[in-house]
C-alpha cells in the first residue's frame, strides 16, 4: 500500500484531482478557490505527480498546516470560542492511511 498524505489544488474546474482518495482537509486559503490548498491522501499507488508536496511523517504535516492554521479559532454548538487542535486532525488524517 503506497497512500500518501499530499497537498494539492482542485482541478481548474474545481473538481477533485483524480489522485486523491480522501481530501479537502485543512484548507489554506480556502476564500480563494485558485488559491486554496487542502490536505488529504492519494489512491494506493496513485501517480501524485500533480500535488504540491507529499509528507512523510505527522510531524513535517504538522509543521507545515502551522504556518496558516496555528491559531485559528472556531465556534462550537454553544457560542464558545474553541482553539482548533492542527495535531489531533492531522493524527485523524494519518490514521487513514
Amino acid at each position: 500500500m503506497t497512500k500518501k498524505v499530499i497537498s494539492y489544488k482542485l482541478n481548474s474546474d474545481g473538481t477533485t484531482p483524480e489522485y486523491v482518495a480522501y481530501g479537502g482537509y485543512l484548507a489554506k486559503n480556502p476564500n480563494s478557490t485558485a488559491d486554496m490548498i487542502l490536505i488529504g491522501i492519494s489512491k494506493d499507488e496513485a501517480d501524485t505527480s500533480g500535488a504540491i508536496s507529499e509528507f512523510s511523517t505527522e510531524a513535517e504535516t504538522l509543521a507545515w498546516v502551522n504556518t496558516y492554521l496555528s491559531d485559528y479559532f472556531y465556534t462550537d454548538h454553544l457560542g464558545n470560542q474553541v482553539q482548533f487542535v492542527v495535531a489531533d486532525a492531522i493524527s485523524d488524517i494519518f490514521a487513514k492511511l
